[in-house]
């Protein structure tokens, strides 16, 4: 059994019903850390938010996929509108962007978190996992290494990173308290759990086909029953930022 868990969600400030989702299962629940997108309206809002809860480690959501970059010029990747291309833009359904092109979007996403929230992100992760294709490792890793940061890893990209291994599939049909216990039995040590607490609203329906079962989550994640099973297994819960 894992020893120390950092429960992270995914798409802080992609509405405002999402960002309050997040901070309600940090402050009643186990939820430790979250991960904003700097391209959405309510990223300043979600991070502004965040500023009251020192405890929450905050890192940033790379995105690629959804909405409209911060940078201009950019066509490996946006579409006649300028908008991110849909993975199902793709031949393969997964996105290729120029090296140059995403390193410099991404570097603009990052900076635009430290100059809203005056600090850096405890670490990367990205809308989609779109950070762990490989063809997109180089950048991540450079960034990563550029500002002194961890990055989310499913099996270690890189031997002169910290690692923590992710779990991602606390999700749709796996998502329920006995198979989250389950998968702090199944590693040892340190692991995160990937998650997506939300209050729905109706921006959350317009653009995201995983709706209703974000309260579900938000649910679990505050659960006496959850509470328990991790205090009485003296799990600590921490965030990237205890990470060195």
């Amino acid at each position: 059994m894992i020893n120390q868990l950092i429960i992270n969600a995914d798409d802080f400030g992609m509405t405002e019903g999402v960002t309050i989702g997040i901070l309600l299962a940090h402050q009643q629940g186990v939820l430790t850390s979250t991960t904003c997108m700097m391209n959405m309206p309510f990223a300043e809002f979600a991070l502004k938010q965040a500023q009251k809860f020192p405890q929450l480690g905050v890192g940033i959501h790379l995105v690629l996929t959804l909405g409209k970059p911060l940078i201009d010029g950019a066509l490996s990747y946006t579409d006649e509108n300028g908008d991110f291309k849909r993975p199902s833009s793709y031949e393969d359904g997964k996105p290729h962007a120029d090296e140059n092109e995403l390193y410099r979007e991404w570097k603009a996403q990052i900076d635009k978190f430290i100059e809203i929230a005056g600090q850096k992100p405890t670490h990367i992760d990205s809308h989609h996992h779109v950070h762990l294709l490989p063809w997109h490792h180089d950048v991540v890793k450079r960034l990563a290494k550029e500002y002194n940061i961890p990055i989310r890893q499913e099996e270690q990209i890189a031997e002169d990173l910290p690692y923590v291994p992710c779990d991602i599939t606390f999700y749709n049909k796996k998502m329920n308290l006995e198979y989250f216990k389950e998968l702090t039995e199944k590693y040892s040590h340190t692991l995160e759990i990937m998650c997506h607490p939300a209050l729905l609203d109706q921006r959350l329906c317009n653009i995201s086909s995983y709706t209703t079962l974000r309260m579900e989550e938000l649910e679990i994640l505050r659960s006496p029953e959850l509470i328990e099973f991790i205090k009485s297994n003296h799990i600590e819960l921490i965030n990237y930022s205890h990470i060195k």
